[in-house]
């Protein structure tokens, strides 16, 4: 089945009153995001806000997702393992039946590709760090048709930082960065090395882990990624529990 030709809708799950009060209520995400982490923390803002989310780490599993089921918005990171997100955003707007309700995101400079997803089909954009629930929530709600007749945005802070779920996904991270980084260099594979430092530069915005990003943000090059592969060693030795933000 092609992208997009699915009719298939989730029903919603019996919730209480409190439930439908919020601000998302029902709304289902695809989120195309290929950090664990990244995407913990967004399911638990989708979650207090009452959405529900799937996700996909890559291009060819978003386009799996979507040929048996249609979300109400999909979320899509642009720095993907198998290609560009802009190249998906084009893809879901310009289909037979588009797909239009779509929020582009990253962690790069806006100026370098705001202008370029929009062009593409977005209808939104989320910078990387989410700022706040509230940001998550304007940022849905400006793609939906039905926003008006929604509630406003929460007030209330979500604290992300030393739960244990989001711990759990960025140590997966890390793993995965690592195993990554330690057959590339020994390769001089810069394409790697690259989609790796970006890769961590999110995850570290993400989470409010600075000095990740920043080493990060200067080792997409085989040279300069020695730095970055003993940055990550050094987060999976942390004791257990223990989480920078």
């Amino acid at each position: 089945m092609s992208i997009l030709n699915a009719t298939q809708s989730i029903a919603p799950p019996a919730v209480s009153g409190s439930l439908r009060r919020q601000c998302l209520f029902a709304v289902t995400i695809l989120l195309v995001e290929d950090s664990r982490a990244a995407s913990e923390a967004i399911r638990l803002y989708a979650a207090e806000s009452g959405a529900r989310v799937r996700r996909a780490d890559s291009l060819g599993a978003a386009s799996r997702h979507l040929s048996v089921y249609r979300p109400n918005v999909v979320i899509v990171d642009l720095g993907l393992p198998d290609g560009d997100g802009i190249d998906l955003i084009r893809q879901l707007a310009s289909a037979s039946t588009p797909l239009t309700s779509i929020v582009a995101m990253s962690g790069q400079d806006r100026t370098t590709w705001h202008a370029e997803a929009m062009a593409a089909g977005a209808a939104g954009c989320l910078e990387k760090p989410i700022a706040s629930l509230r940001t998550f929530q304007e940022a849905v709600l400006a793609v939906l048709p039905d926003a008006e007749s929604r509630r406003r945005p929460d007030e209330r802070e979500l604290l992300l930082s030393g739960r244990a779920t989001v711990r759990a996904a960025l140590d997966e991270d890390l793993r995965r960065a690592q195993g990554l980084l330690a057959d590339a260099l020994p390769a001089g594979d810069a394409d790697t090395v690259a989609y790796c430092a970006q890769f961590l530069q999110s995850v570290g915005e993400m989470l409010g882990d600075l000095d990740l990003a920043v080493v990060a943000r200067g080792a997409g090059t085989v040279s300069g990624a020695g730095e970055l592969a003993r940055i990550v060693e050094a987060r999976l030795e942390r004791r257990p529990g223990q989480f920078v933000a």
